[in-house]
């Protein structure tokens, strides 16, 4: 975020530079001169193609801002979906959970009925079993009742006593078969009392393990849900700010831009009012010859061949079908160049598609400013400010520059814009 923020502030400076630049030329300097001119042209257009450069990264960034931040936003959209979703089965499994826990109570109920019901068949059986525990004990004690009232009768007993004894203890031993019954069918129902409980307490231990593991797991899909929704809403917040300082650079940019085209449109009106002081004091002195050029029509600059014509044509490196904005003379490197006629270099510099360059102003020509310009030398043999004549060298040949190879491209600039040399040779 720093960047953009470090990023912002340069086209700021620039922009209040070019804001005094624009200032200055508000003021009138009658002592200025083409040349003058010239250099703040060559020094406003580079400025100019910075700015674009700029312009052109800005918007580069800023719409790879826009693109984070609209993947950022369609995330944040994915986030919060799965969180609504998240939170919707979260209530599910609570109701779930609510239903398994209902289900839980009531297993919980049988399971203390069922060990009530264990419990006292436990005790019967315990009672039963003392019962017929004691009924052992005192048959083997006192032998057989039956036995016994039977020898009472013959030792002369009333008969109907030995009957009441008979039948009492024939009942005694109903009662009691009934009862050894009773212990053996309470036998097998305990076991099978004990088997229900034990499948019930499984049952039980099941449906709490499950009902913690579904609210666990809800719990944690929940949290993970809202982290991720925190997560991506710090990367919009992030990627917004990020955006909006990519258009505020970009903004910027173009400020700066705008500002140099001023400049640059402001120069070219106060070029064109010398140019036309110039034809106009021309036309009020048609025999008076011009103060810097021997004639009317510029020389050969140097021996070679033509390799391409003035006119539009396929860019051999861009590739781009655009002007063609001077004559090439094809020549070898460090070939000498001539000034196609007398005055004085405006410019010696290097541009990075002319490459090394010279401009020469002719002052007034055929009733038109003329100036002439030398570019993709090696190297140069005049300095800025210098007068030449025609035919003085003033550089060699070369291919510096946007160059496919050794040669030289000869320009003809009439009122400050470019014009096929051919006509001026």
């Amino acid at each position: 975020m720093s960047f953009f923020r470090r990023r912002a502030a340069k086209p700021l400076v620039a922009l209040s530079l070019s804001v005094a630049v624009l200032a200055g030329l508000s003021t009138p300097t009658f002592a200025e001169t083409k040349d003058d001119i010239r250099k703040k042209q060559s020094k406003v257009n580079k400025d100019l193609k910075d700015a674009k450069n700029d312009v052109k990264s800005s918007e580069a960034k800023a719409e790879a801002a826009a693109k984070l931040l609209k993947q950022s936003e369609k995330r944040l959209e994915g986030a919060v979906a799965n969180l609504r979703a998240t939170r919707g089965r979260l209530l599910v499994a609570q109701s779930e959970d609510a239903r398994i826990r209902k289900e839980l109570d009531a297993s919980e109920a049988k399971l203390l009925a069922g060990e009530k019901r264990l419990a006292k068949a436990e005790k019967s059986l315990d009672t039963s079993t003392s019962e017929v525990e004691r009924f052992t004990v005192e048959s083997v004690l006192h032998g057989d009742s039956g036995l016994r009232a039977f020898g009472d009768l013959l030792k002369g007993e009333d008969p109907i006593t030995f009957t009441d004894r008979i039948s009492a203890q024939v009942s005694v031993s109903d009662a009691q078969l009934a009862r050894m019954q009773v212990l053996d069918a309470s036998r097998v129902l305990l076991e099978v009392e004990r088997a229900e409980l034990e499948e019930l307490r499984n049952l039980v231990a099941q449906q709490k393990a499950k009902a913690e593991e579904q609210v666990a797991a809800m719990a944690s899909l929940t949290s993970q849900a809202e982290a991720q929704q925190v997560e991506v809403a710090e990367l919009v917040d992030e990627n917004s700010k990020a955006r909006k300082e990519a258009d505020a650079a970009l903004a910027d940019d173009r400020a700066v831009q705008a500002a140099f085209e001023r400049e640059r449109r402001a120069l070219e009106t106060r070029l064109q009012k010398i140019i036309d002081e110039e034809l106009r004091k021309a036309d009020k002195n048609p025999t008076k010859p011009p103060a810097v050029n021997n004639g009317s029509t510029f020389s050969r600059p140097v021996t070679g061949r033509i390799s391409s014509q003035y006119g539009m044509r396929r860019h051999p490196i861009l590739g781009t079908y655009k002007i063609h904005d001077g004559t090439d003379f094809a020549a070898p490197c460090g070939t000498p160049i001539w000034a196609a006629a007398s005055g004085t270099v405006v410019q010696r510099y290097y541009n990075s598609a002319y490459g090394n360059r010279i401009v020469v102003n002719h002052g007034v020509m055929r009733g038109v400013s003329a100036m002439t310009t030398y570019n993709h030398l090696s190297r140069y043999n005049v300095t800025n400010g210098q007068t030449v004549t025609r035919g003085q060298v003033i550089g060699y040949v070369g291919t510096t520059g946007l160059s496919t190879g050794c040669h030289l491209h000869f320009m003809v600039l009439q009122n400050g814009k470019h014009t096929n040399p051919m006509n001026w040779l």
